[in-house]
């Protein structure tokens, strides 16, 4: 069962951001066709690397996922947050041994270095989320 996050876990970027993404969330996927990121035929999901902090201490990401659920381990990720915010789509996530919140568009939530769970992608993700290094 899961339940709805609230202020707790996450929160709107801005006001304003939230209810675009709400609007775009009912037209097709954005794709960031700006910047021609796409997911490689054949495939599940695909990051893009967009931006690298000139001192090293952060990076910029897009993640895009078709529905499904992709396993995260914290033994891969031990020196870093991970500030995230969904900008198409909706996702359930779930911290192990913790119960599981819905993601929808607008929504950021922090995930701390070491995280451990999974993302149960519901409809198509498009996932900004910046790598912050301690």
């Amino acid at each position: 069962m899961t339940s709805t996050v609230d202020d707790r876990h996450v929160t709107p970027l801005f006001a304003s951001f939230a209810e675009e993404a709400k609007e775009n969330a009912t037209r097709e996927p954005l794709g960031f066709s700006a910047t021609k990121l796409t997911i490689p035929e054949g495939e599940r999901e695909a990051c893009h690397h967009l931006w690298a902090s000139p001192e090293g201490s952060g990076d910029l990401h897009v993640w895009l996922a078709t529905p499904g659920d992709y396993d995260v381990d914290g033994r891969d990720r031990p020196n870093f947050f991970e500030v995230t915010a969904i900008m198409v789509g909706s996702c359930i996530v779930t911290e192990e041994g913790h119960e599981p919140f819905v993601m929808n568009p607008g929504d950021t939530y922090v995930m701390r270095p070491g995280w451990t769970g999974r993302w149960t992608v519901t409809d198509y993700v498009e996932k900004s989320f910046f790598w912050l290094y301690v």
